[in-house]
């Protein structure tokens, strides 16, 4: 019985005693990193006694340290059943399951790690991780900031904070974290990264640059941050740097995603599309069966508006690789560029197959439609496309451009103000927003976006141009004379910037600085219409009449017809009435109304008419004029003056009743009134306006020479001359011939 009962437990001594010793022997393999062997240790020991959590627990590290998590799961979910408040087991395991980005179930067991306790920093610090990967930026920033309170010194926790942050759209709440990180760990090319990242989303793209070239001297083979400093050159313009930073970046890793494709932009927006498309000919021989690289070479042909060579690369993209919905979407644009826009609307519904995702493709499949007159259809793409991602600048200012292009400018600017909300430095929404407010008449706003244009890309040529174009664009702004400085600068052979700051001088009162712009202007374009017509109109201000003429007459050589020289006729046709030339001045301004006519036109010729006694005809020309623009008072008050001299007394009344509703504190209107008084014999009510003038303006020498006319007519000579003579002294040069009529 004795060795029966020995032979008994003998065994059961020996199982305990061999799974120990498994189990030692299998954490001083671990303790060394020869996992493996560890793992067969351990597994023994399981064999010997399953009912240990600690030797699951024990392999299911050996498994994670060999990254074979899903066996280590296994592991740690044992170890819970036979220990369930076993802290590790659920921390551990919650890292493997982040490892296989099971981030859902990693984040209960963190769950389970904290409640048990005791808490640690790496409890949060890592179901920080795990909810950044679920996109809960707000949970990752709660975690991150507990582990801070246990380990404030953690460079990492501070980066992963900034990178939830910045996630978050918290820019500069990412850019604070970011600092305090590099204080404590202050060689780390990575986190000079990622601040230059969130940098540039706030546009401070001197601040990204700076933290980029501090990246990558402490990194010099990173490939991303050449890149990525090449895109924010890009945005500030600077093309050379950026198409330098890109060939560094391609030397280090030339399949970064679009490298390709934005250095042969920024070669072409440098102007060197040639040398854009010499690099990917060179790549092509070298790569022969690179679809991209045939794709971003069309994209360069499209680009300089060679399509039909363009179409040949996207076919042979298409060819080498048929699931290339990018290579889809460029051949779209090229044959809507062709006029086919059929295959442009296949072409882009297959790029939306291939990838539904593509905004780009959704944009070209709307302007397909478009160009077919499917107009319902291209508002639903777009609309479409802003669905996809309602932060795509692009697709909101392609459907302000579908509105623009179907007439609806209010919806138009209201989706470049979208743009402009999302990209504050869009220059393309600027322009196009400034160019529908123009359309509008909102001239302030449309100069308000064209100086905010220039502000962004002062290299830019189109805003100046635009700007200046705009109707009197200096009444919207006080920084005319500086931003066409800046023109000239950039171009100073352009005749149309010194024409633009000559406008912008005159405005300012600075009279000569205009004329010497205007000088050079005419110097560099000699055939500028719009510049011989402001020249001679300066010249008419100057007192220089014949000087105005040649100009004028200049112009009208060059080009008699067009609709813009209706104005140079009106022009010349005003001042050949002020060297009263009346006859002249009229055929020139019958001229004028014959191409395209204005209310000025209309009153300008009326006040010809009138110093030809021709009244009824003034009369016509002011009532065009009034039809034209009813608040143009010289019309209403010249008409007036025009019916006194018919005896017209009651159309005289209903002029000047209409003209003082809209202008009732103006002293010329008073004058102009006393005028028609005086016509209809009414000299004392004539006084009573010049007395009126005189009290709102008593500097006004037209009010002494009309009263001074009224005494005169009244025999009061004494006090007629008098008035006369004030008048003179005013300025009033015309009352010199009645002081010889009257008062010698």
């Amino acid at each position: 019985m004795k060795k029966i009962l020995f032979l008994l437990f003998l065994p059961l001594c020996s199982l305990a005693q061999t799974a120990s010793k498994y189990i030692q022997e299998g954490n001083s393999k671990a303790n060394v990193r020869n996992y493996k062997d560890a793992i067969q240790d351990f597994t023994r020991a399981i064999e010997l006694n399953d009912k240990n959590a600690d030797v699951f627990y024990y392999r299911a590290n050996a498994y994670g340290n060999l990254k074979d998590y899903k066996a280590a799961i296994n592991d740690y979910a044992q170890a819970i059943v036979l220990k369930a408040d076993l802290t590790n087991a659920y921390l551990y395991k919650a890292n493997a399951e982040a490892a296989i980005q099971d981030y859902q179930a990693a984040i209960i067991d963190f769950d389970r790690a904290i409640a048990l306790g005791p808490k640690t920093a790496d409890m949060f610090h890592y179901r920080g991780n795990a909810k950044s990967n679920m996109s809960d930026y707000t949970g990752a920033i709660a975690d991150f900031t507990t582990a801070l309170q246990f380990t404030p010194n953690n460079a990492d926790l501070y980066k992963y904070r900034g990178l939830a942050k910045n996630n978050n759209n918290d820019f500069t709440g990412a850019i604070a974290d970011y600092n305090m990180a590099v204080k404590l760990s202050p060689n780390s090319a990575e986190i000079y990264q990622y601040m230059a990242g969130s940098k540039a989303s706030i546009n401070d793209y001197n601040g990204a640059i700076a933290d980029y070239t501090k990246t990558l001297s402490l990194n010099p083979d990173n490939a991303e941050a050449y890149f990525y400093r090449a895109n924010t050159r890009a945005k500030l313009n600077d093309f050379k740097g950026a198409v330098d930073d890109y060939k560094k970046a391609a030397a280090i890793n030339p399949n970064l995603k679009n490298l390709l494709l934005y250095m042969a932009n920024a070669q072409s927006s440098l102007g060197d599309s040639n040398g854009a498309l010499d690099y990917f000919n060179k790549a092509i021989a070298q790569f022969p069966r690179n679809a991209n690289l045939y794709l971003y070479r069309g994209i360069i042909k499209s680009d300089k508006k060679d399509n039909n060579a363009a179409l040949e690369d996207f076919n042979k993209a298409i060819a080498l690789e048929p699931k290339n919905g990018d290579a889809y979407q460029s051949r779209s644009f090229s044959k809507l560029a062709l006029g086919n826009y059929e295959g442009a609307r296949a072409d882009a519904d297959s790029a939306i197959k291939i990838n539904p995702n593509s905004i780009s493709a959704y944009v070209t499949l709307s302007k397909a439609k478009m160009a077919m007159k499917d107009t319902a259809g291209v508002i639903t793409d777009l609309t479409k496309a802003i669905n996809l991602n309602s932060k795509s600048d692009e697709a909101y200012l392609s459907r302000g451009d579908a509105y623009r292009d179907l007439g609806v400018p209010l919806a138009a600017i209201n989706d470049y103000t979208k743009a402009i909300a999302i990209n504050p430095v869009y220059t393309y929404a600027f322009l196009n927003r400034a160019i529908e407010k123009t359309k509008l008449g909102d001239y302030a706003a449309a100069v308000t976006d064209l100086e905010k244009l220039i502000s962004i890309a002062p290299q830019q040529q189109n805003g100046y141009s635009r700007l200046g174009k705009i109707n009197n664009f200096f009444k919207y702004t006080n920084n005319g004379v500086q931003i066409f400085n800046k023109a000239i600068a950039l171009n100073p052979a352009n005749a149309d910037f010194y024409l633009y700051r000559g406008e912008a001088k005159a405005a300012t009162g600075d009279a000569k600085g205009a004329m010497a712009d205007y000088n050079t202007g005419v110097l560099k374009a000699p055939k500028n219409i719009t510049l011989l017509l402001k020249r001679g109109l300066a010249k008419a201000d100057a007192e220089d009449n014949n000087g105005a003429i040649a100009d004028l007459s200049n112009a009208l050589k060059i080009d008699s017809l067009s609709d813009s020289t209706a104005l140079v006729w009106q022009a010349r046709g005003f001042v050949k009435a002020k060297l009263k030339n009346y006859k002249g001045a009229l055929a020139d301004l019958d001229r004028a109304v014959s191409i395209y006519s204005n209310d000025e036109t209309f009153l300008i010729r009326g006040d010809t008419k009138m110093a030809m006694k021709d009244y009824a005809g003034a009369a016509d020309d002011y009532h065009n004029a009034i039809y034209m623009n009813d608040t143009n008072v010289k019309a209403y008050s010249h008409s007036g003056i025009a019916k006194s001299s018919l005896g017209d007394a009651q159309g005289v009344k209903e002029d000047f009743a209409a003209v003082f509703k809209l202008a009732p504190n103006n002293p010329d209107l008073y004058i102009d009134r006393a005028a028609a008084k005086i016509n209809l014999k009414d000299l004392n009510g004539a006084i009573l306006d010049c007395n009126t003038a005189i009290s709102l303006d008593a500097k006004n020498g037209r009010a002494y020479l009309q009263r001074g006319l009224a005494k005169i007519a009244l025999d009061d000579k004494t006090g007629g001359c008098a008035d006369m003579n004030k008048a003179l002294s005013m300025g009033a040069k015309e009352a010199s011939d009645f002081i010889i009529k009257y008062c010698k």
